[in-house]
């Protein structure tokens, strides 16, 4: 049931932030919004891979439990934002600036 909701919530935080957004988009030609969405789906899933595969590798290296939980946190933290800068240098260059700009 948490499942269901967070996806939903999600849901509707997406449709939230492109309706209060919208005229930003407007701004976009259709290829740039798909480029834009493949991007994005990009690098979810090179964030995807780097902390499963590589968050988890690392951390089962410690036979301390406490230290691999902090390991994996750090990892993950480092990888959010490494692809995080990563996808903003794309989308700005992409869109010619309009994006990401400062969102409401």
């Amino acid at each position: 049931m948490i499942d269901f909701t967070l996806f939903a919530l999600s849901i509707v935080i997406a449709i939230y932030i492109i309706f209060n957004n919208r005229n930003k988009i407007r701004e976009l030609t259709s290829s740039q919004i798909i480029v834009v969405g493949f991007s994005y789906l990009i690098t979810v899933f090179i964030a995807f891979i780097c902390i499963y595969y590589g968050g988890n590798w690392i951390a089962e290296q410690f036979s301390i439990i406490i230290f691999k939980y902090i390991i994996f946190l750090i990892i993950v933290f480092i990888t959010i934002y490494f692809c995080k800068s990563i996808l903003r240098k794309m989308i700005n260059k992409i869109t010619n600036g309009v994006l990401p700009g400062s969102w409401k």
